[in-house]
């Protein structure tokens, strides 16, 4: 499932990179770099994180058997695309406006396998939304990344210049502030151990991240109308 979001998400990025005539040839080897990096990434930081579930080095690369955080996958994929397009010349942040796009799109998908291996467990619930008897997080988490994505199409394609706080990298900010605020919600329902003020170690992430992107955004339009 995420081979099949990186797939949709990189012909996302392709064609609205048609669309907004942005040279396509090295798009490539983005996707696969930050693929592969954000991989690297999201399992690094869960290794820091749950240091405690390995009982040896070797389970370490045993990824198949799940142990990936988002937000490390998503920091350091956004890094080695922001690198090469910085060497390359490019318009980094316009070309992060179609990034969050894709990423959402293939997010979407990519949640699906989390859904089917239940590797991200939800609160015990009878109601008529539980899977398996448990509140599908992950399922919440793909609808979310969609509507996101469809937003910001929007956005972007409709309502270019009528968005008059628009300039490059705006959706991207929007979209990642739009994205951990989804997460610290959803997490509320998910089956995580209590670290402090109600809140798990998810959750208190997904606000930090909230907070420090909500200051950029500020900083963003403060310099913007500067």
């Amino acid at each position: 499932m995420i081979a099949l979001g990186a797939l949709a998400g990189g012909l996302t990025i392709y064609f609205l990179a048609k669309r907004e005539n942005l040279l396509t040839r090295f798009l490539i080897d983005i996707l696969i770099y930050s693929l592969f990096l954000g991989i690297i990434g999201a399992r690094i930081v869960y290794l820091i994180l749950y240091y405690y579930q390995f009982s040896n080095w070797h389970e370490t690369f045993l990824i198949w058997y799940g142990g990936l955080v988002s937000f490390g996958g998503i920091a350091t994929g956004f890094l080695a695309a922001g690198l090469i397009l910085r060497k390359r010349g490019e318009n980094v942040l316009r070309w992060f406006d179609l990034g969050i796009i894709g990423l959402l799109v293939g997010w979407s998908i990519g949640k699906i396998g989390c859904l089917l291996s239940g590797d991200i467990p939800g609160v015990l619930s009878f109601s008529k939304i539980a899977i398996w008897e448990q509140i599908p997080v992950s399922l919440f988490e793909s609808i979310w990344a969609l509507l996101l994505a469809a937003g910001l199409l929007y956005l972007l394609i409709w309502q270019k210049k009528w968005l008059l706080l628009y300039r490059d990298g705006f959706l991207f900010f929007i979209g990642i502030a739009g994205y951990l605020l989804g997460r610290f919600v959803i997490d509320f329902w998910r089956k995580e151990d209590i670290i402090i003020l109600n809140l798990n170690l998810g959750q208190i992430t997904s606000a930090i991240s909230l907070i420090v992107i909500l200051i950029f955004i500020y900083l963003y339009i403060f310099r913007w109308r500067k």
